[in-house]
């Protein structure tokens, strides 16, 4: 997996109904972290009891699968779409395509649907 940097705001302290409400992406987001939907968090869901690893293990946990749910949801632009893939070793053939080139450990390119 490539390493990314999950960033995170606190955006308010709702201690009255024991809730936060913050904003997460990717620090390599295409656009500010302000821009993206608030989610309110109850504290339930984080683990104070246990010390500072694990109360920041229980917050990674959560903002990890929504950055990554946000960067699945990236649109990606009509500039970047490929229909192509390397079918020659002749490097003429490839001049002005884009090429789709395959990530991950057995060479295909992964597609998820949600």
């Amino acid at each position: 997996m490539i390493p990314i940097n999950i960033i995170f705001k606190v955006i308010k302290n709702n201690p009255d109904d024991q809730s936060i409400e913050i904003k997460i992406c990717r620090q390599n987001s295409p656009k500010p972290i302000d821009d993206y939907p608030t989610l309110r968090l109850s504290y339930d869901r984080l683990d104070f009891n246990n010390g500072l690893y694990n109360f920041q293990e229980s917050l990674r946990d959560i903002v990890s699968d929504r950055a990554l749910m946000y960067f699945l949801e990236e649109p990606i632009i009509s500039e970047n779409e490929s229909s192509n893939e390397i079918e020659s070793l002749d490097l003429d053939d490839l001049v002005d395509k884009v090429i789709s080139v395959p990530y991950g450990p057995n060479n295909e390119l992964n597609e998820i649907q949600l």
